[in-house]
């Protein structure tokens, strides 16, 4: 009291010293004013609270409502009283939980409210404070501002107050911590009815579940069940016929789920199973068997033991490029094969037959660079021993690996021919070392395969080979019956504009003779011509011998298996059946993939493509250069080969490289006459070319962007040869007369023979009558001399053309 701090009397009774007749005015209403006004912090307008509901500040402007005593002021004091929340002096109310006994603490002396309302306003004016309070005094009650009734603050339930001016205030612990045990109990029970629901709905939908399954095994297992057999794709009319439904009943399914498909569009095993589900019908995937000619047509018959007779072996010789296969079969054949092929690199399959010492020995040269793999894998699996052959100032190579595996994989033994030892720096040894890591050592090295070192251009141990050779092939007891039809392989196939279709093929059992029939894959036919490995016309063909025939219906493919049948009604038969399960089986295997698919991969890797469309001379040539152009495909661009075939470049083959935005690849072949002038309507490009590493070379750089200045060929003019002149010391000229164009002295040329470039180069002379010229046009003869080139004949076409660069 002596420092104006109040006490207090916890039972509002004896407050200051237990003394009720103690009338000290300060102190008595200092005291009661500011313990019973303790909560609304009066000095900073901040509302405060009583836990236990009562005693709330109310006590100035009170009225005793039992004993009827009616005060001046009581109004006034009576609207004090109900505002009490508002709290005057900030305009913020307080709220008493329970409305109940506020401001029950009567003092004794109810005069002292004046007292006290009084020294409240003499607070308020010291702070300055401009509001109802100031008019509340001794002389004006009736002037007092009556407070909002409409702001009512809520105020935390059970919140400890704030401390007062000195020392805590006192509030209800027990009830503070009941409250928050009774909330947290309240959550975790919120916490626990939600997980008994989760693991109520869980097990409703496991019955539910459960419920389904059952069903489903009773429906599969009810004699309404269906059946069917698929591939790993199916399209969608077969399906719906397959499954007896309508193909809109199908589409429409797809429909909903945002699919929008046709008839002809192909599902999945997985699609077609569930549409099938639907109908209560059961898929199952078809094994996909392929069924040779003999196994179905029974075709091959088993021979007996005296009717099987010893045949030659047939050779392959593999190895790297330039390693001297070409080489190696030029010397034992005694022939000039190499300087026919274009860039020294071996084109196409070759089978030849050599006799040495009265016995036979086919060999297959197969090219040795990387672009003719697939060409090398069917020439190992056409032969009884391979001969690795590997240059011994160069060792094993990349092809050198490869054409290893490949006879391994054929089961076949492994002859190592160590070809060029007479050069510098060769190093046999060396290359016997590479090979141990390939599993290749000779018998004195503790191995198995038979080295021999050798000088193809020098003829060195050429008999020592073939002594080997023959060796091993005896350790194999070849044998084959001759008596039978006539079973071959399709070595090698082409498109010749004056015979046909032409292939190249080797005899494994029986013979074949002039006027067979038979088939050979899509294809079938009677022989009309048969020629020997050397070119001679000869009736008939026997085991192991390589030959080229004639009569086949259409090109049939290298690899094909060749079967001599009865007669021509049997050979259709055969071809259609073939025909049929050859697609149901294509269609089973390949993986379909839809244009969107491939636009959308293709946009979101950034690729680049580049169509192509390949025309060469024989089907293994077109193989050859499909795998040598696919291997260019990079992460950035691809290649598109959109067609392949043999044969030269048709008008048909133009539009649809207008029509795809694609070039033309002309290996070995020229455009016919419609086609050029198509393609010069168009724009069309058509790339000439005769050695497969110029089109990979010149591809993979623009691919890459690095193509060099490009030479743009601008067509000149034709010229028909009518006669030939041999002049001695000179050579052959050729009498000719321009058809088109014109012909220059420095113009180049190209000689066409029956739709085929056999010569590519420059004139030698162009002369008018006697005289030199420097240009002839169309309609005009001339004498020409060709340089480098002696074989001109009667009906050659020329062609003369020059060279653009074209800077890119």
């Amino acid at each position: 009291q002596r420092d104006g701090r109040p006490s207090f009397d916890r039972d509002n009774q004896n407050r200051d010293g237990k003394d009720n007749n103690r009338n000290f005015h300060n102190n008595r209403n200092r005291d009661n004013r500011n313990y019973q006004n303790r909560d609304n912090n009066q000095r900073d307008g901040r509302p405060s609270f009583d836990r236990d509901n009562q005693n709330r500040d109310r006590r100035d402007g009170k009225f005793d409502r039992n004993s009827g005593r009616n005060f001046d002021d009581s109004q006034n004091r009576e609207r004090n009283y109900q505002n009490r929340d508002n709290n005057q002096r900030d305009g913020r109310p307080s709220f008493d939980r329970d409305n109940r006994n506020r401001d029950n603490r009567n003092y004794q002396n109810r005069d002292n409210r004046d007292n006290r309302d009084g020294q409240r306003d003499r607070r308020s004016f010291e702070r300055g404070k401009d509001d109802t309070r100031d008019s509340r005094n001794f002389g004006n009650r009736n002037n007092k501002k009556e407070a909002p009734k409409n702001d009512i603050a809520p105020s935390p339930i059970a919140e400890k107050p704030k401390n007062n001016v000195k020392g805590k205030a006192k509030f209800d612990k027990k009830r503070y911590e009941k409250e928050k045990k009774q909330k947290e109990e309240e959550k975790k029970l919120r916490e626990l009815r939600s997980d008994f629901r989760k693991d109520d709905k869980k097990k409703k939908n496991k019955k539910k579940q459960e419920k389904v399954m059952k069903d489903e095994i009773i429906r599969i297992e009810g004699e309404s069940i269906g059946m069917i057999t698929i591939g790993e794709e199916i399209v969608i009319k077969d399906l719906a016929e397959k499954l007896g439904i309508n193909v809109s009943d199908i589409i429409k399914k797809f429909f909903m789920q945002g699919k929008m498909l046709t008839a002809n569009a192909i599902l999945s095993f997985e699609e077609a199973e569930e549409v099938a589900l639907d109908y209560e019908v059961i898929v199952e995937k078809e094994e996909v068997v392929e069924v040779s000619y003999g196994e179905k047509y029974h075709l091959e018959v088993e021979d007996k033991e005296q009717d099987l007779v010893e045949r030659a072996p047939v050779i392959t010789i593999m190895g790297h490029v330039d390693h001297g296969k070409t080489s190696l079969l030029d010397a034992l054949r005694h022939t000039n094969i190499i300087e026919g092929e274009a860039g020294g690199i071996t084109q196409r399959i070759g089978a030849y037959q050599v006799n040495w010492k009265g016995q036979k020995v086919t060999f297959i040269d197969t090219p040795g660079h990387e672009a003719f793999t697939e060409m090398r894998a069917r020439g190992a699996n056409i032969t009884d021993i391979s001969i690795l052959i590997v240059a011994a100032d160069d060792g094993v190579k990349p092809q050198t690996v490869e054409a290893i595996s490949h006879a391994k994989e054929a089961g076949v033994p492994i002859i190592v021919a160590i070809n060029k030892i007479d050069k510098p720096g060769a190093d046999p040894m060396k290359v016997r070392t590479e090979l141990t890591e390939y599993g290749l050592m000779s018998p004195d090295w503790g191995g198995n395969t038979e080295f021999v070192e050798i000088s193809a251009k020098q003829k060195i141990n050429l008999e020592e080979l073939l002594e080997t050779i023959l060796i091993t092939a005896e350790l194999l007891e070849l044998k084959a019956n001759p008596k039978k039809r006539a079973k071959a392989v399709v070595v090698e196939s082409r498109l010749d504009p004056k015979m046909g279709a032409v292939a190249d093929i080797l005899i494994q059992e029986g013979e074949l003779k002039i006027g067979d029939i038979f088939v050979a894959g899509e294809a079938h036919g009677r022989v009309r011509s048969m020629l020997d490995d050397r070119g001679n016309k000869i009736e008939k063909a026997t085991l192991s011998q390589p030959v080229e025939i004639t009569g086949f219906s259409n090109v049939p493919n290298a690899g094909d298996v060749l079967y001599g049948v009865n007669n021509d009604k049997q050979a259709k038969k055969i071809v259609e059946d073939f025909i049929k399960e050859k697609k149901i089986n294509d269609q089973n295997k390949k993986k379909h993939i839809s244009l969107e698919s491939l636009s959308q991969e293709l946009e979101e890797q950034q690729l680049k493509e580049l169509k192509c469309i390949i025309r060469a001379d024989s089907k293994g040539s077109v193989e050859a250069l499909k795998e040598s152009l696919l291997k260019l495909n990079n992460e950035k661009a691809m290649i598109n080969i959109i067609q392949g075939s043999a044969g030269a470049v048709t008008e048909g083959d133009v539009k649809l490289a207008e029509a795809s935005n694609a070039i033309i690849i002309a290996f070995n072949v020229r455009p016919t006459t419609p086609a050029r002038i198509e393609a010069e309507k168009t724009g069309v490009e058509i790339r000439n070319y005769n050695v497969i590493y110029h089109v990979t070379e010149e591809i993979e750089k623009a691919l890459k962007g690095m193509l060099d200045p490009e030479y743009k060929e601008v067509y000149f003019g034709r010229i028909e040869v009518k006669q030939v002149f041999k002049i001695s010391n000179v050579g052959n000229i050729a009498g000719a007369i321009v058809v088109d164009g014109k012909v220059s002295k420095t113009s180049k040329i190209r000689v066409i023979r029956d739709g085929i470039i056999i010569y590519d180069g420059e004139l030698d002379s162009l002369k008018r009558f006697k005289d030199d010229a420097k240009e002839v046009v169309m309609g005009q003869e001339c004498g020409i001399g060709i340089k480098d080139f002696n074989d001109i004949k009667e009906g050659d076409i020329i062609e003369s053309y020059i060279l653009e660069e074209i800077p890119r």
